[in-house]
């Protein structure tokens, strides 16, 4: 399970590093916001930044994030306990927010928490889809799914009753990679056939595709 952090403070940035991998996680690290833009993409359980860091803040990269995916999970870390700053970041999406100094232990609590709350999802009867591993079961089977696959039926499922975009799946499933709306289509149309008994469901109208077994409409 991967975690990105942005800390500009070096020591606390390898400290949290340090802990979060002695708890099996996988940790990217970043000490400058504009290089952390560079590389956020949809491959992260959960980010964490902190708000003064060299460029870019950090809630202006929970803002980016979250446009890209608003149910990604954010935990901002602050010296400054203006309430004003603590609104903001709550108002743009935020899952939790940490006052330094505090204990690492404490991200790792709330990290597990996160952990605890993501739960299989049901399709269907005999069809889940979990979001922790992004694995797809149909009668209990694993369907194999391409890594594309996978993270458009997670942006899907995360983003359940709300318009995706075209740019969205770009950024989140191609990692920022422009992709033809073909492109897109095509991997739709891959996806259905890993779903059989729902084909019928999924048809074509206007410039949008409705999904109905998702309950999602994609703008594309």
């Amino acid at each position: 399970m991967k975690i990105f952090l942005l800390e500009d403070d070096y020591s606390l940035n390898e400290s949290i590093k340090e802990m979060l991998e002695a708890e099996n996680f996988v940790v990217d690290t970043f000490y400058d916001g504009s290089v952390a833009l560079e590389n956020i993409c949809g491959e992260y359980f959960v980010y964490i930044f902190d708000v003064n860091t060299p460029n870019i803040d950090g809630i202006s990269l929970l803002e980016y994030i979250k446009n890209i995916n608003p149910k990604s999970n954010v935990i901002i870390i602050s010296a400054n306990i203006n309430i004003t700053q603590i609104k903001e970041a709550y108002q743009k999406g935020c899952d939790d927010y940490i006052k330094k100094p505090f204990n690492i232990e404490e991200i790792i609590l709330k990290i597990k928490k996160i952990v605890e709350n993501y739960n299989i999802i049901h399709l269907a009867e005999n069809i889940q889809f979990s979001l922790l591993n992004k694995t797809l079961l149909v009668n209990s089977c694993e369907v194999n799914l391409t890594k594309y696959e996978r993270d458009f039926l997670y942006l899907l499922l995360k983003n359940k009753g709300q318009i995706i975009s075209h740019s969205q799946i770009e950024d989140f499933v191609y990692n920022k990679q422009d992709k033809s709306l073909d492109a897109v289509r095509s991997l739709v149309k891959r996806l259905r056939k890993k779903v059989p008994k729902y084909n019928t469901n999924v048809y074509r109208r206007g410039i949008f595709y409705k999904i109905t077994l998702f309950e999602i409409f994609i703008l594309i």
